[in-house]
């Protein structure tokens, strides 16, 4: 079977729908955490966050202490930089913040896959038919700034995963029973949903969503 074309995601979209600073979509990263970090050494008071980075490919991903994240064509990876204060969360809320950003990326993906039991395996992995769908690293460099980095198998299906990932990752097309002619045919778009899937993701972790009720 071809290998879908994915593309760009609308960087500005994003932080329009995410009523957020402003929002970058890279071709290649060598980890869209370690890119937000390098935004924050950089960042002065006039720095406006939060702040989107998302990437098509990341070289170097990261998981939590030594292990490394895996993602390959199709994945949704992205990371979010913002103040301690975006989140209304002091550093000393860090586990509040890990609580509140598995249950907005597990809640989003029971919305794309109803009939999938997602669940969260602490402190904040996302699973799905006992294997793995996302990782979250969430990294605080200063008493100001948190990072907060997720990587969601969106169109990359397991059987594209390296040979000893094969039992262990699960994506949401195969979680929705996507069979890879159906992506071909625009039954389940990968762009669209990588897109659709940042967007509700960080506006559940900033409460975007509890704000309009």
């Amino acid at each position: 079977m071809e290998r879908r074309r994915t593309k760009r995601l609308n960087a500005e979209e994003i932080a329009r729908r995410t009523e957020i600073a402003g929002a970058l979509w890279l071709e290649t990263v060598g980890s869209t955490n370690d890119w937000a970090k390098d935004w924050i050494r950089a960042a002065d008071a006039s720095s406006a966050t939060p702040f989107w980075v998302g990437a098509e490919r990341q070289t170097a991903g990261r998981g939590r202490g030594e292990h490394r994240w895996a993602a390959w064509d199709g994945a949704a990876t992205f990371s979010l930089i913002a103040r301690w204060r975006d989140f209304r969360l002091t550093r000393r809320e860090s586990a509040e913040l890990s609580l509140r950003v598995a249950d907005a990326v597990a809640s989003t993906a029971r919305e794309f896959a109803p009939n999938a039991e997602v669940w969260v395996k602490p402190p904040n992995d996302v699973y799905a038919a006992e294997r793995k769908l996302a990782g979250i690293l969430i990294e605080s460099p200063n008493a100001e700034f948190v990072v907060v980095g997720v990587g969601v198998n969106v169109g990359n299906r397991s059987t594209e995963a390296p040979p000893e990932l094969w039992e262990r990752v699960v994506s949401l097309a195969e979680l929705v029973g996507d069979d890879g002619e159906k992506a071909a045919a625009g039954a389940f778009d990968v762009d669209a949903v990588r897109e659709a899937f940042a967007i509700r993701v960080v506006r559940r972790m900033l409460r975007r969503d509890v704000e309009e009720r």
